[in-house]
């Protein structure tokens, strides 16, 4: 890989290893590179993450402001809607939706990258929304390479129960994703 630095183009792998170890493996992820899942800010990101999910699961059905302050700590970018119990996602901060939104119970994002989601968007029990998947290769993987791509739902969507996305996915508005449907 080329690198550009300081007005020169260079192919020197020592060059791109030092100029590779400025850039944060958050802006790796963002930027939709391979980047380390294990990298202490990004553990310490998803940490944070499941504690706010571990609060909004465990607090009373009924108690509406709990929940509401909760998501709006854990979900900044999302502008109303309803979210039932058990909702779960890595970073929470990478994902926007000017609202309404309802997910059903157990719906998990892994927002490594954005994730946009439409007004009036109704997500079925049990669905995975995923940006990120692992390396292929076994050594990499076990290192806890990664990538992340962006997944966009557009307005007026309804995806059935135990639906998959994966990451790079731009889903028109309007559409319906049936039950038990992978869309990759």
């Amino acid at each position: 890989m080329a690198v550009f630095l300081q007005g020169v183009f260079t192919n020197d792998k020592q060059v791109n290893k030092q100029v590779n170890k400025q850039i944060s493996e958050l802006d790796k992820m963002l930027a939709q590179q391979w980047y380390f899942a294990t990298d202490k800010t990004l553990v310490n990101m998803r940490s944070q993450a499941k504690r706010l999910c571990h609060v909004y699961n465990q607090s009373a059905p009924d108690d509406k402001q709990a929940k509401r302050s909760t998501l709006k700590l854990l979900l900044p970018h999302v502008k109303g809607g309803f979210i039932e119990s058990n909702f779960y996602c890595d970073y929470g901060v990478h994902i926007y939706s000017p609202g309404p939104v309802f997910f059903n119970h157990n719906v998990s994002i892994l927002d490594g990258a954005p994730v946009h989601l439409g007004k009036n968007l109704f997500v079925g029990p049990s669905t995975v929304i995923a940006t990120t998947s692992h390396h292929m290769d076994a050594d990499k993987r076990a290192r806890g390479l990664c990538r992340s791509k962006p997944i966009t739902i557009g307005d007026d969507v309804w995806i059935g129960a135990n639906v998959t996305i994966l990451g790079g996915i731009d889903i028109p508005s309007g559409s319906v994703i049936a039950a038990g449907t992978t869309v990759r």
